[in-house]
């Protein structure tokens, strides 16, 4: 993938960056006196349902971490997230009033902790790049929520900062817990060992929703930027539409079963059917693309967010030799090598041990070149979808100049208009 640099407008208020972080060292880590092991102290940014998931799972996973500061932009959601937290882990959800920041800056003031090891990152996704940056200029380890970024411009960031993350030897996990699930381990290890002879055809599926996807209806006492990030999912500029945020994580099996390659074109269609009123934001609620990948494979994404229509969340790989699925429910080969795993297994609590001991070890996971690439197959897509045109991989990566940054100052006063859904055949390339 590209690694050149790029100049990204920041999301937040102009400041400096944390700097000055010296490598991960000793002075990071608090011994835990009861088991005598590091602690993994973690200050949590972006509060939200999602995260709340992400935390409970790394507490279940790694007893020694604990929750020392948080921040969220919104009070309601630290009384109402933190809170449920704190009833289940107790005295480990160590957050109080002295380090629970509000505000655009306030993952900054984490930054700013000494006492804070590893900083969780479960914003809406528009702001990853941003705080990925100054995470890794402050020394942190990381954990980023899918997807990693939202546009072109914030692909290059990513990639940048992972980098630097990695010589500063900086843990950087992803939330592609699929990695880490013992039944994509191994029918992709079976695959790649030939048991359905050559790879012809990968599929990706996330068609369904999961009912009131982070939507609820306006209140009037909200404004114009605060209706938008409590409903993030349905604003491109903070979510990337659906099939970068969600359909993402079956992507990403795409390019692992075929060695994390990229694609190196994709045509796309998708539109608004159902959730087509302003009050449903400016995201598609369907999409179809076709991908080209060296060597001939050809490959599909679908992603379908509609009420009432039939679910499938799953991997479908076609070879010469025999068919493969995989999904979180399970993994099958039918063919000439027959293969079947029947548990529902999932890898949230094998990566957050993973996690820890590397950051322990000092040889820690770093997962920034995975979430870049599938987070940029799904933008390649949504692009060819948006505008009409058969895109290259080679373009959007070195010639887009994507920006999706609000041109206006994140504030929660006054107006803060958005831009309408695209046009297939209207809208332009970026």
């Amino acid at each position: 993938m590209n690694k050149s640099p790029s100049s990204r407008r920041t999301f937040l208020s102009t400041s400096a960056a944390a700097t000055g972080a010296a490598m991960v060292g000793s002075k990071l880590f608090a011994e835990q006196p009861k088991s005598g092991k590091p602690s993994m102290r973690i200050g949590w940014v972006g509060t939200g349902g999602r995260g709340s998931m992400d935390i409970k799972n790394c507490l279940t996973a790694v007893p020694e971490a604990e929750v020392v500061a948080v921040a969220d932009l919104f009070q309601d959601q630290i009384d109402t997230n933190v809170g449920k937290l704190r009833k289940e882990f107790g005295g480990r959800i160590k957050a109080n009033e002295s380090t629970t920041f509000l505000g655009f800056d306030g993952f900054r003031k984490i930054l700013e902790m000494d006492e804070v090891d590893a900083v969780f990152f479960t914003t809406p996704p528009g702001f990853r790049p941003q705080h990925f940056k100054e995470a890794v200029a402050a020394g942190k380890h990381i954990y980023l929520e899918k997807p990693g970024a939202v546009d072109a411009m914030g692909i290059r960031s990513l990639l940048e900062s992972t980098k630097l993350a990695r010589e500063k030897n900086l843990s950087v996990v992803a939330g592609m817990q699929q990695r880490f699930s013992p039944q994509y381990i191994e029918i992709i290890k079976r695959i790649q060992d030939g048991a359905i002879g050559d790879i012809v055809h990968v599929a990706a599926y996330w068609l369904g929703i999961m009912k009131n996807w982070h939507w609820s209806p306006r209140k009037p006492e909200w404004s114009d930027l605060e209706h938008q990030i409590r409903t993030w999912p349905h604003w491109i500029w903070l979510s990337g539409d659906c099939c970068v945020e969600q359909l993402c994580h079956n992507i990403d099996i795409n390019n692992w079963v075929l060695g994390d390659i990229s694609p190196i074109s994709c045509r796309g269609v998708g539109g608004r059917i159902v959730r087509n009123g302003p009050e449903y934001g400016n995201i598609y609620d369907h999409f179809s693309f076709d991908y080209v990948y060296p060597e001939n494979v050809v490959g599909l994404g679908m992603n379908c967010q509609i009420e009432g229509t039939s679910r499938r969340v799953e991997n479908m790989i076609t070879g010469t030799k025999g068919v493969a699925n995989v999904s979180r429910g399970g993994a099958e080969i039918k063919g000439a090598n027959e293969f079947k795993w029947k548990s529902d297994t999932n890898g949230d609590i094998p990566m957050y041990k993973a996690m820890y001991q590397g950051m322990v070890d000092g040889n820690p996971v770093n997962m920034g070149e995975i979430l870049a690439n599938a987070t940029m197959t799904g933008i390649i897509g949504r692009n060819a979808a948006y505008t009409g045109r058969a895109l290259s991989w080679k373009w959007i990566m070195n010639g887009s100049k994507e920006d999706l940054t609000p041109p206006h100052k994140l504030s929660f006063d006054g107006p803060f208009p958005a831009d309408l859904p695209p046009v297939p055949g209207v809208t332009s390339l970026a």
